[in-house]
């Protein structure tokens, strides 16, 4: 959908001059506000590039910003070819980003006010996170499906889809889809048919916790209508910005309505698998371990007879899709004793070990509401991927080094390292540290950029490697990381897009 924004040898020309249209324009706008969500247009007075560069479109937008500034003031620099995801920082080897010419000071606190930046204020500001993240529509085409995202569906009002893309903490998703009559396959596009010449396009703002729309907007006969997904902007989940126009001049500034944060993480807490008095409570399935003696050497004994430690063996998701559920399966090693078995070829000593498992449900729509679920449940639940903590791939110094590109280093809060010191799962990674008086510390980062998500302080009144080794990354976004022993409390994170 993105058009080609450099060509290096005539037949590319050829190529472009055939896939893209004229410089797009918006002819007439219809907008719709809900609830307290307003708009407003913001134009950017010169070109984000030099003359001699006005082939190329824009990519992206860097936004800065005067650290711990109380100023409602950013500042704007285009990136025609995008970020490369900042790789420069860490392989000093690979390009830096290239930069538009012209810098811009944005004001949002009464009503957006554009001035131009001096190269001064461009580097007393630091970069904050406002690059969406993309959510794609389930569906055998471009024309049919919807995107699901948090147990919720968000459908399109365009015929055809574009992207969901999601604010850098999740709190709102925005969904860009268009209308318009495709060519028929050529050489260029056998699969699609290439993009429409002319067409509507249309905007809808999501509120991700209630899936209530917060705002609405469409553009008729519009040239080029999939240009019209980027550059967009999140200013710090309190504004949504895209364009108006190709040239990226011209923008719709969203002032999305305040909210407050949702408690991230939550605190869980399963049933006890104890009575009152202490006795076990019957399990969801048990299973039985016997391990002869007779022909072990005591050291082969000590091993296999030692004690298992409880465990999150597997994960599901319940079969009902409203209110969808958290299925774990914890095993605990509930009985072992030495025992002389009686055989046909005659007695002989064993060790025998009882392993129950007991199944736990938790809502995702309420984390905090935690139930036992039957066999039956558990049997009906759909498996999902899990990831289990690990040790960093060289031994942790004033940083650890991330498993995704461009393989950036992250540093520890604590004075001490975890054991494991981190958890990963495609593009996230979670740091595990602790200090003194029982304090434990996770960050969270984004190992694409670099950024911080968040940062967690929690207390623990055994080993911190004991709970860290039992933390796990679940397909959907979430880290569950235990808060004791037995594993019946957890700290359970929400994050963004998921896996």
């Amino acid at each position: 959908m993105r058009k080609l924004s450099i060509l290096i040898v005539g037949f590319a020309f050829v190529i472009a001059s055939l896939s893209c249209q004229d410089v797009a324009q918006v002819a007439h706008t219809k907008s719709v506000s809900y609830s307290s969500t307003a708009s407003a247009k913001l134009h950017f007075p010169q070109p984000w590039l030099d003359e001699m560069e006005g082939f190329y479109s824009i990519e992206q937008i860097e936004v800065r910003k005067v650290p711990n500034s109380s100023h409602d003031e950013f500042f704007f620099r285009a990136l025609p070819d995008g970020d490369n995801q900042y790789a420069h920082e860490v392989d000093k080897n690979m390009p830096k980003p290239r930069y538009g010419k012209n810098m811009f000071t944005v004001s949002f606190s009464a009503g957006p006010q554009v001035r131009a930046a001096t190269q001064q204020e461009w580097e007393s500001g630091s970069r904050i996170p406002t690059e969406p993240r993309s959510l794609f529509h389930k569906g055998q085409d471009y024309s049919v499906g919807e995107i699901e995202y948090r147990q919720k569906r968000y459908s399109k009002v365009g015929k055809y889809w574009g992207e969901g893309l999601l604010s850098p903490n999740g709190k709102w998703l925005a969904v860009f889809s268009y209308n318009g009559e495709k060519p028929p396959p050529d050489f260029f596009h056998f699969i699609t048919g290439g993009s429409p010449p002319e067409g509507d396009i249309f905007w809808q703002i999501y509120d991700t916790v209630t899936g209530q729309k917060v705002f609405e907007w469409e553009a008729k006969n519009v040239k080029g209508p999939t240009h019209f997904d980027h550059p967009l902007v999140w200013v710090e989940d309190g504004y949504f910005i895209f364009p108006e126009d190709e040239a990226a001049q011209n923008f719709i500034v969203v002032t999305l309505p305040p909210f407050t944060p949702e408690v991230n993480p939550v605190t869980i807490q399963f049933p006890s698998r104890r009575d009152a008095t202490g006795k076990l409570l019957p399990a969801g399935a048990r299973n039985e371990v016997w391990i002869p003696l007779v022909p072990l050497t005591k050291e082969q004994a000590m091993k296999l007879t030692a004690p298992h430690e409880t465990e999150i063996s597997e994960v599901r998701l319940s079969a009902q899709p409203l209110p969808t559920e958290l299925l774990l399966a914890i095993k605990e090693e509930t009985e072992h004793r030495r025992v002389n078995r009686q055989q046909r070829d005659g007695a002989g000593e064993y060790h025998y070990k009882g392993v129950s498992t007991y199944y736990y449900a938790l809502s995702l729509d309420n984390p905090a509401q935690t139930r036992f679920a039957s066999k039956d449940e558990w049997d009906r639940g759909r498996a999902v991927r899990f990831v289990r903590s690990t040790s960093a791939t060289t031994e942790p110094g004033e940083t650890v080094k991330g498993t995704y590109p461009p393989y950036r280093p992250f540093p520890k809060t604590g004075n001490k390292w975890g054991s494991p010191p981190l958890l990963t799962a495609s593009e996230w990674i979670a740091i595990f540290s602790y200090g003194d008086a029982g304090k434990m510390f996770v960050d969270v980062y984004d190992q694409r950029r670099g950024d911080k998500l968040m940062s967690t302080t929690l207390s623990s009144t055994v080993s911190p490697d004991e709970l860290f080794k039992n933390a796990l990354w679940v397909e959907g976004g979430y880290i569950l990381l235990p808060l004791n022993a037995s594993l019946d409390s957890f700290a359970f994170w929400q994050l963004p897009g998921g896996l």
